[in-house]
């Protein structure tokens, strides 16, 4: 993962921002920051904000609310390289429907804007399991107006093509209990072929959809239209339990 450059931390009011740097393991042969490092990174960053504000996983726990990543899209003006120091910052969006938002942008050194990412999250009963309303959210929210250039969108395939079965092992487990989001991305990107995976990204989206655990089986399945590539996992009853879509450049 990320080494963070001596734990520098940049706060306001409302935004919090971290500087660090991708190591050799976060990327894939093109140096470009792996899909999955890019997520955890944004989980990761949600949690130590809230956490600068005394608002700890831990504690979140005990109270019975915790929150589940459920859609998130990222647009790359150039994808973030290994060894090159970034500065991520992260803010809360507010709620929109049953759920809440947070964004994310990432700069280089000189300011330049890398990559925005635009999230949407469920507050749980980690308990019951069951989902809260906003209102029953029982900590301060402090959210920002400003805006990223990603958006969240429903989308699905229209006739994808099924590429193989994959069963969730131990490994794939996070402290949740479940599948970690970073496995999704993993599956969704050994599925494209060769000749699209050694292109940058320039769009990518990815909907969770239902929770899978240990011993679960889904079916992955892949649609390409030109350089857009559309991905699901799919129980054996047919429902999906997550969409991911990418877009891919040659160069950025």
């Amino acid at each position: 993962m990320a080494r963070f450059v001596n734990r520098k931390v940049i706060m306001d009011s409302r935004k919090y921002t971290v500087e660090y740097i991708p190591e050799f393991a976060d990327c894939d042969k093109k140096y470009d920051i792996k899909p999955q490092v890019l997520l955890a990174w944004c989980a990761e960053l949600a949690g130590n904000h809230l956490r600068s504000r005394n608002i700890t996983r831990e504690q979140m726990w005990k109270d019975g609310q915790v929150f589940l990543l459920t859609r998130a899209a990222v647009h790359f003006e150039k994808v973030p390289q290994y060894n090159n120091k970034l500065y991520m910052t992260t803010w809360e969006g507010g709620t929109k429907g049953s759920q809440f938002t947070r964004k994310f942008v990432v700069k280089d050194t000189d300011g330049n804007i890398l990559c925005d990412v635009d999230t949407m999250w469920a507050l749980v009963n980690p308990h019951s399991h069951k989902i809260c309303r906003p209102s029953e959210y029982i900590y301060e929210q402090i959210p920002c107006e400003d805006e990223v250039e990603a958006k969240v969108t429903k989308f699905k395939a229209e006739a994808p093509e099924k590429i193989k079965d994959y069963t969730f092992v131990y490994s794939d487990i996070d402290a949740n209990g479940h599948v970690n989001n970073g496995v999704y991305l993993r599956l969704m990107s050994d599925i494209i072929p060769q000749e699209l995976t050694d292109k940058h990204l320039k769009t990518l989206r990815i909907n969770f959809i239902h929770e899978c655990r240990q011993g679960e089986t889904v079916g992955l399945y892949l649609e390409i239209n030109d350089k857009i590539c559309t991905a699901e996992g799919r129980f054996r009853t047919a429902k999906s339990a997550l969409r991911h879509r990418q877009n891919l450049f040659d160069k950025i």
